[in-house]
């Protein structure tokens, strides 16, 4: 817990967090400048004490622990210091992990026109890839230098050439976590760009599947042939459909399903890619047919701490956006009953095409 109280520390967004009870765990310094109070002065008591309109409120919320579901943009009134008052509104997302369980409250301010309030939307999902970068080296690099270590030496210990094969496995993904934790312990993204064929990238996901997953699922590959060449990080986007293909078996364990992912590539054209047109561009879509995402946080499913799941961390999608952003690129989802689709856009300049047709005048 104190890692993720020192990420929502770094951030501008202004965050609550109630145990079960309704009772405060943590608020983050903005939601101490925003409420007036300090944590230590916040801590334990019941959420009624911040809010005005206690009785309503505090139905919706219970509603929040029962269904595990979230509450849309709310207003309400606040009482601050001094026999102050103000008027906001927040959204109330249900969370839980081995733990506790609880609700995280975001404040927003009425004050602000609502074009602002998104601008600051978007800062604060960047703002929360920075933070968790800056954690993500000091929490998991001793560990993965640990396992590493133990493989090596299971490697040159074992004769028997299957199991050999094994260790080396966990020797290959362990250097390869090492190498994206190094570069996502700066501020930003550290990109190791050079022109690669996705769908080399995208061909390692059956295998990715069948490795960390038991039951039958089912991949369905729906590649444009006519691609060419895109400058990407290899390690980091690779990363990314890991990602995304984790999400997708994750929610079929959920619902106790066998389910289907189809990967499909296309080029997109005329796009606009983060207020920007271009002509073309790599489109990636990850659609499988589960469970889907609830409404109530499909807009923020991005956002570190949010998840559909009764136990997670809700950081792999806003790690997922941080490097697709960071490529210049951006990722979408859409969800409803029948399933879920996250559609990644990768910028294609005139420099890709002229580095295919130099590699197809090679080949030929």
């Amino acid at each position: 817990m104190i890692f993720f109280e020192n990420i929502l520390d770094e951030l501008s967004a202004k965050i609550l967090i109630t145990d079960e009870n309704l009772d405060v765990l943590f608020l983050n310094k903005s939601a101490e400048d925003y409420l007036c109070n300090t944590l230590d002065e916040s801590k334990g008591k019941n959420i009624d004490q911040v809010f005005k309109e206690k009785t309503n409120n505090e139905l919706e919320l219970q509603e929040i622990l029962e269904k595990k579901k979230s509450l849309k943009r709310h207003i309400t009134t606040i009482f601050l210091k001094d026999n102050l008052q103000k008027k906001t509104s927040f959204k109330a997302s249900y969370f839980a992990n081995k733990d506790f369980r609880g609700i995280i409250f975001e404040f927003f301010d009425n004050s602000k026109p609502e074009s602002i309030t998104d601008k600051m939307k978007k800062r604060t999902a960047a703002s929360i890839t920075q933070a968790f970068s800056r954690g993500l080296a000091h929490e998991i690099k001793n560990p993965l230098s640990g396992i590493r270590g133990a493989a090596q030496l299971l490697s040159q210990k074992i004769e028997d050439p299957k199991k050999k094969e094994f260790a080396n496995i966990i020797l290959k993904e362990s250097d390869r976590l090492v190498n994206i934790v190094n570069k996502v312990s700066g501020n930003r993204f550290k990109l190791e760009q050079n022109f690669q064929n996705i769908h080399t990238i995208l061909e390692k996901i059956p295998t990715f599947v069948k490795n960390i997953e038991n039951q039958k699922v089912q991949i369905v590959k729906d590649y444009d042939p006519s691609l060419p060449l895109i400058e990407i990080d290899n390690s980091l986007i690779s990363q990314v459909f890991f990602n995304l293909a984790t999400n997708s078996i994750e929610a079929f364990k959920q619902k106790n399903i066998s389910g289907k992912i189809t990967i499909r590539s296309r080029v997109a054209y005329e796009v606009f890619i983060n207020n920007k047109k271009y002509n073309t561009a790599c489109q990636v879509d990850f659609i499988d047919n589960g469970p889907g995402i609830p409404d109530d946080i499909i807009d923020s499913v991005f956002f570190p701490l949010v998840s559909s799941k009764e136990i997670a961390s809700g950081l792999g999608l806003s790690i997922v956006k941080g490097i697709v952003n960071q490529h210049g690129g951006s990722i979408d989802c859409y969800s409803d009953e029948t399933g879920t689709t996250f559609t990644v856009l990768l910028p294609i300049t005139e420099i890709n095409y002229e580095k295919t047709k130099t590699k197809e005048e090679i080949n030929a």
